[in-house]
């Protein structure tokens, strides 16, 4: 049984995005409050739930929204391949500020957004888990690399808890023949937080939050260990055929989808 939250206040940064609306509905009735930070106003907020407008270049307002708190799920980011500099920005610098402002603030615990492009360049032949090397796809993938790499630092120099969910392609249903590999369905990113939120494994670790996908391209075994036991499948949402060969990023891990993007110089 997952370790009792009830009487716990726990933090999401990002909490209006795609991902952040989903926890905040699923771990609602599971922690004492939810304190909701995001660049822009929370809507709605409900019994148990306090809004936060900051920003992750904001370190000084990010301590003062972590006052009191648990841990922290930090989802805020440029979410896609994007300028180096702004993703240098947001999800590096962001994420240090983050963790730094729950340093001094005396929360120590922490869940990661990463992404499961950091592997991407892999092979769909292989079976990825998460002792092996990372592979990004592109500069965002590299940036969420880097914030694996910052938790854990603050891990083994400041004694902090960190898990680190390389996130599959979350969404409402699958609806690619690549989904049939990497989808990851609403309830079980849910399922994924609260493991990675209760576990009392290894201080700092890599969870592959997938779906209980037949066709996967990750072991997600692992993170039995954790507690996270995904239970939807893409293959019983979605008629089509896996992808049969190429790497698993597919055209994310082609050269233009990066290079388009970037500033001139």
């Amino acid at each position: 049984m997952p370790r009792d939250m009830s009487s716990e206040t726990w933090a999401i940064t990002g909490a209006a995005g795609r991902i952040g609306s989903t926890l905040r509905e699923g771990l609602h009735d599971l922690v004492h409050e939810l304190v909701l930070i995001d660049i822009k106003p929370v809507d709605d907020l409900r019994d148990g739930e306090r809004g936060v407008v900051a920003d992750l270049a904001d370190a000084a307002a990010l301590r003062d929204a972590f006052a009191g708190v648990h841990g922290i799920i930090h989802l805020a980011a440029v979410p896609d391949e994007a300028d180096f500099h702004d993703l240098a920005e947001v999800n590096i610098v962001g994420t240090w500020h983050v963790l730094e402002a729950a340093r001094q603030a005396g929360a120590t615990r922490i869940v990661y957004a990463s992404t499961g492009r950091t592997i991407g360049m892999y092979d769909v032949s292989v079976t990825v888990t998460p002792d092996m090397p990372v592979r990004p796809d592109g500069l965002y993938a590299v940036s969420k690399v880097a914030g694996e790499v910052l938790c854990l630092l603050y891990v083994e120099k400041f004694g902090f808890r960190a898990t680190c969910l390389r996130i599959g392609a979350f969404k409402p249903e699958p609806e690619e023949n690549r989904d049939l590999s990497v989808w990851l369905s609403p309830a079980d990113a849910v399922a994924a937080a609260v493991a990675a939120m209760t576990h009392e494994g290894p201080a700092f670790s890599i969870l592959l939050a997938n779906s209980a996908n037949t066709h996967s391209w990750v072991d997600v075994s692992a993170g039995r260990a954790l507690g996270f036991i995904p239970t939807d499948n893409a293959s019983d949402r979605f008629e089509g055929s896996p992808v049969p060969n190429g790497r698993q990023a597919g055209s994310m891990g082609e050269p233009q989808f990066t290079l388009e993007r970037q500033r001139p110089f």
